[in-house]
């Protein structure tokens, strides 16, 4: 009850800061929506990520790869274009439940599936309206490039807590966090739980994000910033986590 409670909290603060917390410079391009989806698993579950679409781009350094949640883990993109489409498939453990969550402010769009067995897959998409944005063509095409921030709080007593790694270290489930993504012409200001792993489309010169821990954890949150699938910064911190690099 109280990690649905926070989970609610998430989305309508998600909601409010994209109804008026997008910062911009420059020209007017269209204000693109925060796209989360979640999986929730009813208990100890891996899942393996098969798909996962925005406006055309696949994000293909998650694709393949298998993941262990106790709770929710999350899936969000930023500045892209609709639509949007994920595909989760339950490997082993408890039944996994996937929600698309598209917040824009024109309002908020959701749709679950639920993987009730080993072997089976959720499969959520939406495709809300969006101005500016051009109609998808063919075959989605892996976003070039694919620019990934990995959020996660580490345990108490560790300093590492690795959404990717071998053994898996994904550290505490649910830390409440705040924060931004942008690059030189946006901000996006954002807040969820971790762990979460945020793709940031089509970005200009640079990319930047902080990510601030609302809950105290006696341990460190930490970010990782990935290029094309490759590790460029690892930072953490128990206050603010600061990550920059230009392109």
């Amino acid at each position: 009850m109280q990690q649905r409670r926070i989970l609610a909290a998430v989305v309508a603060s998600l909601m409010a800061l994209a109804l008026g917390g997008c910062g911009q410079t420059g020209s007017d391009p269209p204000y693109l929506p925060e796209v989360l989806f979640q999986v929730r698993p009813a208990g100890q579950a891996t899942f393996r990520v098969d798909s996962l679409v925005g406006g055309g781009a696949s994000y293909t350094s998650v694709i393949g790869q298998e993941f262990t949640a106790t709770s929710g883990f999350n899936f969000a993109l930023e500045n892209a274009c609709p639509p949007f489409l994920g595909r989760f498939t339950l490997l082993s453990g408890a039944q996994i439940t996937v929600t698309v969550s598209v917040i824009s402010g024109g309002g908020q769009t959701e749709m679950s599936d639920t993987a009730t067995q080993p072997g089976t897959t959720a499969t959520v998409s939406a495709n809300p309206s969006q101005s500016g944005c051009p109609a998808p063509s063919g075959t989605p095409a892996p976003s070039t490039p694919e620019v990934r921030f990995d959020v996660c709080a580490a345990l108490p007593g560790e300093l590492n807590c690795a959404t990717m790694q071998d053994p898996p270290g994904i550290g505490t489930f649910g830390v409440v966090f705040t924060g931004s993504i942008g690059d030189e012409i946006f901000s996006h200001q954002t807040s969820g739980t971790t762990p979460t792993i945020y793709f940031f489309q089509a970005p200009q010169e640079n990319v930047n994000a902080v990510f601030r821990p609302q809950t105290v954890t006696g341990g460190v949150l930490q970010g990782q910033l990935f290029i094309n699938g490759q590790l460029q910064q690892t930072v953490g911190n128990s206050q603010e986590v600061l990550i920059k690099q230009d392109l």
